[in-house]
């Protein structure tokens, strides 16, 4: 299980945080307040620490003695401080700290929880270097470690093209301008025939001034730019930290745009592009494709007897048993109001009865609580399945639908495939 250290002597401000952290994340915070007490937990934890927040002075460590431990236990450490002089922060980033944190700062709680939730995505962001000096290769990756990025590396363009096609999931490449054979230029251009800047980031790294080879960068489809012999390590962070937050911001607006706000189900626009590509792989594979129509019985009355809060618990835990019946690779979709729609692929007429059978009785017999569990109600659902791959996709739907309404017409709760 993750566990977080906390060391700090202020009681307030201590409390305020492990209170904060543990609300925030499903993770336990073991809170020391001087360096001894660190050093038990620490020969107790057992390696169990994958993260630590640090007072920069303590009674027992009045000068970041505290740092040097837990660092050297392989912990990424973030550290508190008052003092923001250039002296603290040169030491802080010497001793590879992944952030300081202002302690009188008024947000320094969000930033915490911010930088928390960075480093969890950090883990599953991958980072390419492209430079042609082992040294500097191996340096920005120890950078990028320290914040639990995972890192590839390239000497060269046509090998980070290369890696590139075996990892099409990188988010971030930094680059040198300077590179054998193919200039970090060209390899940005080709890059970006490939992959645009809502999915991966380009920092360009020059080694001279001249801001000419900056607009070059950024006119090849670079996102920023750095000198390479002059940039501070905060200001490395900030920059990665700044391009990778953008991708992540434009993947949630872009996932925001597709999924339904009460369910998190797909929504009826993204079920049609999605789905008219699972209709035309179907064509070309001649694989199986079913189309299912559903929709809660007398959802009107759930409304009209017990508020449109509780329908909207009946809509989500509908929702919920559908999802978990179906694979990943099956398109679920609420349709609107009380309508769902279903789109599978490779799925045979006997499995396809079977399942959404399964599905109208699970629905039937799990009731839905509200009001602290005071109060219970049951639905029903009719379903409608389309097994006949069709020309369109619309075609599918609306024979689905027609089906539907044969089961609603011969009694609901039940479900209607086609012959």
């Amino acid at each position: 299980m993750k566990q977080i250290l906390l060391v700090e002597d202020s009681v307030m401000f201590g409390r305020m945080t492990k209170a904060r952290i543990e609300k925030e994340f499903d993770i336990q915070v073991f809170w020391a307040k001087s360096l001894a007490e660190t050093l038990k937990m620490l020969d107790e934890a057992n390696n169990n620490f994958t993260m630590a927040l640090l007072d920069l002075n303590l009674p027992d460590a009045p000068n970041g003695e505290v740092i040097d431990h837990v660092i050297g236990r392989g912990i990424t450490s973030f550290v508190f401080t008052s003092n923001m002089s250039d002296d603290v922060r040169e030491k802080m980033w010497e001793k590879q700290v992944a952030d300081y944190i202002l302690k009188d700062d008024p947000n320094s709680l969000d930033y915490i929880i911010a930088a928390i939730r960075r480093l969890e995505k950090n883990e599953n962001t991958i980072a390419m270097i492209v430079d042609q000096s082992n040294d500097f290769r191996s340096k920005l990756a120890e950078l990028l470690y320290i914040q639990k990025f995972r890192v590839v590396t390239a000497r060269d363009g046509e090998e980070a093209l290369q890696i590139l096609d075996k990892h099409p999931d990188i988010q971030l490449v930094i680059t040198d301008s300077d590179l054998p054979q193919m200039d970090g230029f060209h390899l940005c251009q080709k890059v970006r025939t490939k992959h645009s800047q809502e999915n991966l980031a380009i920092i360009g790294l020059s080694s001279s001034d001249n801001r000419g080879l900056g607009v070059r960068f950024l006119k090849s489809g670079a996102n920023d730019v750095m000198m390479k012999d002059s940039f501070q390590v905060e200001e490395f962070y900030s920059r990665v930290n700044n391009c990778v937050e953008t991708i992540d911001l434009i993947a949630q607006i872009r996932e925001a745009a597709i999924r339904d706000f009460l369910t998190g189900l797909y929504n009826r626009r993204h079920f049609f592009d999605a789905g008219e590509v699972m209709l035309s792989n179907s064509h070309r594979d001649g694989v199986n494709l079913i189309c299912a129509m559903m929709d809660i019985d007398f959802f009107k009355k759930v409304n009209d007897t017990h508020g449109h809060d509780v329908g909207d618990l009946v809509i989500q835990q509908v929702s919920t048993i559908i999802q978990s019946k179906m694979l990943e690779t099956d398109i679920v979709a609420r349709f609107g109001g009380e309508e769902f729609c279903v789109l599978a692929a490779d799925m045979e007429i006997s499995q396809a009865e079977k399942l959404f059978d399964e599905i109208r009785d699970q629905i039937e017999n799990t009731p839905i609580l509200f009001d602290n569990g005071q109060g219970s109600i049951s639905v029903t659902i009719s379903i409608g399945v389309c097994t006949v791959i069709a020309d369109s996709l619309e075609e599918m739907t609306k024979l689905s639908d027609d089906l539907l309404y044969d089961a609603k017409e011969g009694g609901r709760n039940c479900v209607r495939l086609s012959e």
